[in-house]
């Protein structure tokens, strides 16, 4: 009986001790997708589907990156900053966009990631982005 509670022990350790060592996801690279959102436009709601958008990730220490986000606007091609972080789970992702606004995301895989991107207020609305990693 002694070594059934011995090796029970060694076993819970051992599983433990793998859940704890999980490796941090690197998102490092450029990646690129397409978004689709409603949001405010000229006093109405309107759905826009898939615009292009790239996300580049400069820098990452641990769970922490930053990097910036590239889309047309009204013809205008717009480069604007973020920073984020990793949830424990090594599968959430959470954005703040430098200019307004917030991501949540997903890692679906190593190369494959979803966001989803809240704005309130005056020209509001809610998008989905779906990316993957440009490899290169």
């Amino acid at each position: 009986m002694k070594k059934i509670w011995c090796f029970a022990l060694l076993a819970l350790v051992s599983l433990a001790t793998g859940i704890c060592a999980a490796e941090v996801p690197n998102l490092l690279g450029n990646w690129t997708g397409v978004e689709s959102w409603y949001g405010k436009v000229n006093e109405s709601t309107k759905l826009i589907e898939d615009k292009s958008l790239n996300l580049s990730v400069e820098e990452q220490k641990d769970r922490l990156f930053r990097g910036n986000l590239t889309y047309i606007n009204n013809g205008t091609k717009v480069v604007e900053g973020f920073s984020g972080a990793i949830g424990l789970d090594n599968k959430t992702l959470y954005i703040a966009e430098f200019k307004e606004g917030y991501d949540l995301g997903t890692i679906i895989s190593n190369d494959d990631i979803e966001l989803i991107y809240l704005e309130d207020g005056k020209m509001g609305g809610a998008e989905i982005d779906r990316l993957h990693r440009i490899k290169g």
